[in-house]
């Protein structure tokens, strides 16, 4: 784990204008920064850069937050790379809490270091000979895409190695799979008369290289074996090259081969990338879905290639979020993506992924294929077949779906039953909001929460239209906001939310956790939070405030980007909430959950014929209770009306 001290130190040596700057050139207005936003297309910049207080945010889609923020957002690293990549910048080195269970190499960087300088002589090898241009010039390939993917040549020779690289280095070019012991002791280059085309991390460092023959000789390619930096089973070929048009075109497409990579990447569909030699594998899945929530699949029309999706699909159904896809395309046979964009040009790769097949339609054309789903015997083969690939699907939205499509399929009208032949019971209707919810701060403040219709945006002062808000995401919004209300009231959360019965309150204990949590040197965001200026100091109390919020998301971040949480924090900064306000919306929450717990405990009682004298006065207390908490949440309606009359005259 990253020590929360050394994440602090590296957000206040990083200026942020200087970081967005190195990557999207900033217009100084004032204060800020500003350019067209780079994670949404828009003509005229809404994308604003503080240097005071050291963050990003856009007016326009609403993205926000600080130099690691931004980092992994524009680069699609996760959160260590990210951090990685800033110290780096930063000229310094992450500092790991000595309690982590990570152990780091510290020969990584020299390995990485040791391919680094390979490159550079594969690649002027390469300008020197003849055969390997003409080579990449007859497959089409431009000046541009030989230098985007880096593309070298490896002469034949048995010691070329030698005249780049000391005998110091020996032990590092065999850990990086450069060099190789042969008998007697003696040392040989791996590769040998081949193209070379580097591996780069998601950081962009070279940590393999995947050679292929120009003489037809086999194999055709020979990647780089397991080493401290690489594991061919978890790297996926062109992702580095990849990852801005993946983040653009919010989508990735995965070829069976790097050159289908490489040539897709220069016929505009530069999201394309490959598994490295081998079947795709639930460790590419896994980092592919970090990235995007849309994954197409481009696969041989033949047997091969269709056994290769169903492998695909059995991987994804585990993975699968709520609102992510998978998408099948097969080529006409004979061809390949390469052959495809060169003979018949990128439109009509673009239509056959307009026509591929989502995974749905996928999972029933795969286990009806040779059916007849008239036939009654036909019908339990294909039931049978799809029942493993429903069983495994993990988002209950897909595995409901799938249920209702293989229904109307097999011709069964009774999706509950079907649901239970395969060992699941249909999800019951959401049930309407309690009562009392009704009228509280949906109904007097609007669905935004209370001061959704007072408080304005602070681009453009137009009234906010009002949005579906649950109590829970309410509470998450101010405990983001207002870290300190999370401890003020973590009694009731841990009382009221226990249970989990009201949303996504996992999220609430998530925040709590991450505020107490303690580093090496014993600092949290607790001890921070007991040191802030009073709220009547308001430009103060925020820049702090500001601060914490930053290193709190940056936390929270660390754990992968959660909806829920981006879509509260994004609410919180668009409202602006004051805190005495905020803390009078909490308590109200909690007030509104104690009174519907009391109303369902005051009505069980009542369900039955008769009451016992035990059971009456149980009644009457409830009552009493019943009461005591009306009066107090019509008192904090009426506080909350006195805030917002005041602050809006």
């Amino acid at each position: 784990m990253i020590s929360q001290t050394f994440i602090r130190e590296l957000l206040e040596r990083a200026d942020i204008y200087e970081v967005v700057n190195r990557r999207v050139p900033l217009q100084s207005k004032g204060a800020n920064g500003w350019a067209c936003c780079p994670f949404h297309n828009e003509k005229s910049p809404s994308f604003s850069v503080s240097r005071d207080k050291q963050i990003f945010h856009c007016f326009g889609c609403g993205e926000h937050g600080n130099a690691i923020g931004f980092i992994m957002k524009y680069e699609n690293l996760p959160f260590p790379d990210a951090v990685e990549k800033l110290a780096q910048e930063c000229g310094v080195k992450v500092v790991y809490d000595g309690k982590s269970t990570f152990n780091r190499n510290p020969e990584k960087p020299r390995l990485t270091d040791i391919m680094e300088r390979a490159q550079k002589y594969y690649r002027n090898r390469f300008l020197d000979n003849s055969a390997a241009q003409k080579y990449i010039k007859d497959r089409g390939l431009t000046d541009e895409t030989l230098e985007k993917f880096g593309i070298g040549f490896a002469p034949d020779g048995w010691h070329n190695l030698d005249s780049v690289f000391s005998p110091d280095d020996r032990k590092l070019l065999i850990d990086a799979g450069l060099q190789r012991e042969g008998n007697g002791g003696s040392f040989y280059d791996f590769f040998r008369n081949r193209l070379m085309f580097p591996i780069r991390n998601i950081r962009g460092q070279i940590i393999a290289f995947s050679a292929r023959t120009m003489i037809g000789e086999e194999p055709k390619y020979i990647n780089t074996g397991d080493t401290p930096i690489f594991t061919k089973g978890k790297e996926v070929f062109g992702l580095y090259e990849a990852r801005r048009s993946i983040q653009e075109k919010k989508r990735v497409i995965v070829v069976e081969g790097q050159m289908d990579a490489i040539q897709l990447s220069q016929a505009g569909f530069g999201e394309s990338c490959a598994p490295l030699g081998t079947a795709i594998r639930s460790e590419h899945v896994e980092r592919l879905l970090k990235m995007t929530d849309h994954i197409i699949f481009s696969f041989d029309g033949d047997t091969a290639g269709r056994k290769a999706a169903l492998r695909a699909m059995d991987i994804c159904l585990p993975l699968l979020e709520d609102a992510q896809k998978a998408v099948f395309v097969f080529l006409p046979e004979g061809e390949d993506p390469d052959s495809l964009v060169k003979n018949q040009g990128p439109e009509a790769f673009e239509k056959l992924i307009s026509q591929g097949l989502p995974l749905s339609s996928y999972l029933i054309e795969s286990t009806s294929r040779g059916l007849d789903l008239s036939i009654l015997e036909d019908k339990g083969a294909f039931l049978d077949a799809a029942a493993p690939y429903i069983r495994k699907t993990k988002s209950v939205l897909l595995r409901d779906g799938l249920i209702e499509r293989i229904a109307t399929a097999a011709g069964y009208k009774d999706t509950d039953q079907l649901a239970r032949y395969f060992g699941f019971e249909k999800v019951a209707p959401i049930a309407p909001r309690p009562s009392g919810f009704r009228n509280g701060a949906s109904a007097r403040f609007g669905k935004g929460g209370f001061g959704a219709r007072r408080f304005n945006t602070p681009s453009s002062g137009k009234t906010l239209p009002p949005k579906p808000e649950t109590p829970i995401l309410v509470l998450l919004r101010n405990f983001l906001r207002y870290p300190q209300l999370a401890l003020e009231f973590e009694g009731a959360a841990t009382e009221h939310l226990s249970s989990g019965e009201l949303g996504p309150s996992d999220k609430i204990f998530k925040v709590l956790q991450k505020i107490c949590q303690e580093d090496d040197n014993g600092d949290s965001l607790l001890s921070s939070l007991g040191g802030l200026p009073s709220p009547s100091e308001e430009e103060v109390f925020e820049s702090e405030m500001e601060k914490i919020r930053n290193i709190l998301q940056t936390l929270l971040l660390a754990d992968g980007e959660d909806k829920d949480i981006k879509s509260a924090s994004e609410r919180g900064r668009t409202l602006r909430t004051p805190l005495s306000l905020a803390r009078l919306e909490t308590k109200r929450i909690f007030l509104q959950i104690e009174f519907e717990k009391v109303e369902q405990q005051r009505k069980a009682l009542c369900s039955g014929n008769s009451l016992t004298q035990e059971q009456r006065q149980l009644f009457q207390s409830l009552l009493g209770v019943n009461k005591q908490l009306s009066q107090e949440i019509r008192d904090t309606d009426r506080k909350i009306n006195e805030e917002l009359t005041f602050r809006t005259r």
